[in-house]
């Protein structure tokens, strides 16, 4: 009996070894998996990615930049970091990016625009790696997918170096400016959002610390700023007082000028009879014009009349 169960024992530790063994093997194997497992980049035609070595056993470290409408295979662990290459847009007002960018006129009237800030991302390969390993990495601004949408830490970086020098950018040129002139007039409009865009590029490069220009080739358009509607309504009724004046003035004027060519027509008239006077003398003027009116100059009198002679 002890001879049976030391071959039932040595038996089953056999068994017990062999399946420790396979599973040690498993395990082994999935580890190698996932650390030796390659990894992948396919970049859309309008984006560009950043090579970053981060495997188990190789410290972090920037390798490469992998062009737009691109599939590249790297190291096992590796990173790779996309970011746009085509135009950005930053839009301020409803349904934008931020509300509405506030700020006052000259003389001290709150105003609001909105409208849009394009720009292009300096995908330079030297310049965008410091890009990122000073600003993009600390907000994760880089894109999360290949359609061409920014991550939410790509629209919290703008909020910081897009964003803020706008407001100063708009702030500053407002200051030359009535809110009247920029409600109003066109002209105006316009000139102040040259003012704008002249300021952006210095402003961000203010945000960076360096001399790199991590944003370039910077447009603005600005809508119609809009007063507060307190303000806007007291405008339109100044506006439309001043319509009325125009029109009781320009009413005034015709009459004063339909007056004077009255005038101006019975002097040519007084004058025209005058030169008939001097050629017909007045009793001859005046049974012309009777004749001319449909009258008889020639009325009988007594005189002419045949009278009774017999005593």
């Amino acid at each position: 009996m002890s001879t049976t169960a030391n071959k039932i024992a040595n038996r089953a530790g056999a068994v017990k070894k062999a399946t420790g063994g396979f599973l040690l093997l498993v395990v082994l194997a999935v580890a190698v998996l996932i650390f030796v497992r390659p990894t992948t980049v396919s970049t859309g035609p309008d984006q560009v990615a950043l090579h970053y070595s981060d495997g188990a056993f190789t410290p972090r470290r920037f390798k490469d930049c992998v062009s737009s409408s691109t599939r590249a295979w790297d190291g096992p662990g590796d990173k790779h970091y996309s970011y746009p290459k085509s135009q950005r847009n930053y839009v301020f007002g409803e349904g934008g990016d931020r509300p509405m960018v506030t700020f006052v006129s000259k003389d001290g009237i709150e105003m609001s625009v909105d409208g849009v800030a394009a720009f292009l991302l300096n995908t330079d390969c030297k310049t965008l790696q410091k890009f990122h390993d000073l600003i993009g990495n600390r907000y994760a601004a880089y894109m999360d997918s290949t359609d061409g949408n920014g991550s939410a830490g790509w629209l919290q970086m703008l909020s910081v170096y897009i964003s803020r020098p706008l407001e100063t950018a708009i702030d500053r040129a407002s200051q030359n400016y009535t809110y009247t002139e920029l409600y109003t007039d066109p002209g105006v409009k316009a000139q102040w959002e040259q003012e704008v865009l002249a300021q952006m590029p210095e402003l961000v490069g203010r945000q960076i610390d360096g001399d790199e220009e991590f944003f370039t080739d910077f447009a603005i358009t600005l809508q119609k700023p809009v007063p507060p509607e307190q303000v806007k309504a007291a405008l339109v009724a100044q506006q439309e007082a001043v319509a009325r004046a125009k029109a009781k003035e320009a009413e005034a004027a015709a009459q004063v000028k339909a007056a004077q060519a009255q005038i101006e027509v019975e002097k040519a008239e007084a004058a025209k009879i005058a030169e008939r006077i001097k050629v017909l003398g007045q009793e001859g003027y005046l049974k012309q014009y009777a004749i001319d009116h449909g009258l008889n100059p020639y009325q009988p009198t007594t005189g002419g009349l045949i009278t009774d002679s017999t005593p």
